[in-house]
């Protein structure tokens, strides 16, 4: 009885991204893909904007307004925030959502605590049953791998607020590590580059259009390169200035460089079993940075193993929930036969 109750309840995936949201309910498809942002009045705490809408008051706020990230390096920021951006966003799927059934796709860096907080923001919507689980190990469930079987798997997840290396066997996250080097922090730095060389002051948007443009770690046949637009710190007017891949490529080397180090922690500390299996295996690499040309051989070539990127690298850890829906519908039924509490 409990089994067909159960599995007639709707499935939704959610990933809380740093850079992105994406929410997914079945029968109805992808319902939200946009930024982790939220323009409200900050006297009267009402929503002005939400996702990409509010992206575009990034820079030129006004008034009372505030542009919110719910996310920072994998860390929520304000917990009736959360609530506020999916009340906005699931407001219009009110009967999709009653007594859903989630799996949702948690920073595995987040503490035991914030988990709680942040399933009870969810179930605050409507969903009856919540289930956490590790973003690193749904990546790779999405990217095509069986984390469910007997190899091991390592997964290099570079997103936009942090990056994550970890391990994953048998279906659990047995060894991880993470790192601040992001895409956030070369945005900065590309900031921080510009204004040191030509005196102008980029604003986050337009650091990122940079990074997207003419970002990459290997020598290209043509030059890539772009108008940046920003504050001119001498005459203090608008000014035009145009940016090479060459300029950009040093900065997001230095951020890879970092990365290898929080890589070869990890590997110091892998048994020599689940080592030969990532040598077998390769090291996968998922999240929005894996789309810089180049990723794979940098890489490669540094820990001399083999790397698969991701064809759905952007993608693939919401993908990855999408596709844990029987896992999901499994794990909830044997809590609730064996009377066990269960929110990861």
């Amino acid at each position: 009885m409990a089994r067909v109750s159960l599995r007639s309840r709707r499935h939704i995936a959610i990933d809380i991204g740093t850079s992105k949201t994406r929410i997914f309910i079945e029968q109805l498809g992808m319902v939200f893909n946009e930024a982790s942002l939220i323009a409200l009045d900050y006297k009267t705490r009402k929503v002005i904007a939400i996702g990409d809408e509010a992206k575009k008051f990034v820079g030129k706020m006004s008034g009372a307004m505030q542009i919110k990230h719910l996310l920072k390096r994998g860390v929520l920021t304000d917990m009736n925030l959360l609530k506020l951006f999916l009340s906005s966003i699931l407001s219009k799927y009110e009967e999709e959502t009653k007594n859903a059934v989630v799996t949702l796709a948690c920073p595995i860096s987040m503490s035991e605590l914030e988990r709680k907080a942040l399933v009870e923001s969810i179930k605050s919507i409507g969903v009856s049953h919540v289930l956490v689980q590790d973003d690193i190990k749904l990546a790779l469930l999405g990217a095509g791998f069986n984390v469910y079987g007997t190899d091991s798997y390592m997964c290099l997840d570079m997103g936009a607020g942090k990056t994550t290396i970890g391990v994953v066997t048998n279906g659990e996250t047995v060894n991880y590590k993470w790192s601040k080097a992001s895409g956030e922090v070369i945005d900065h730095e590309i900031i921080k580059y510009l204004k040191a060389k030509e005196g102008i002051l980029l604003g986050d948007v337009s650091s990122e259009a940079v990074k997207i443009a003419v970002g990459s770690v290997v020598k290209s046949k043509e030059p890539l390169k772009i108008k940046a637009y920003g504050y001119d710190l001498n005459s203090s007017r608008p000014k035009e200035v145009e940016v090479q891949d060459k300029d950009i490529s040093k900065i997001i080397l230095s951020v890879f460089g970092n990365i290898t180090n929080t890589i070869t922690s990890l590997l110091e500390e892998t048994q020599s079993e689940v080592a030969g299996d990532i040598i077998k295996n390769g090291l996968i690499i998922t999240g929005g940075l894996a789309k810089i040309p180049g990723v794979k051989l940098f890489f490669e070539n540094f820990f001399e193993i083999p790397v698969v990127v991701a064809k759905n690298a952007g993608t693939s850890t919401i993908e990855g929930a999408i596709m844990h829906k029987d896992k999901t519908m499994d794990t909830i039924e044997e809590m609730e036969l064996t009377k066990t509490t269960y929110l990861w």
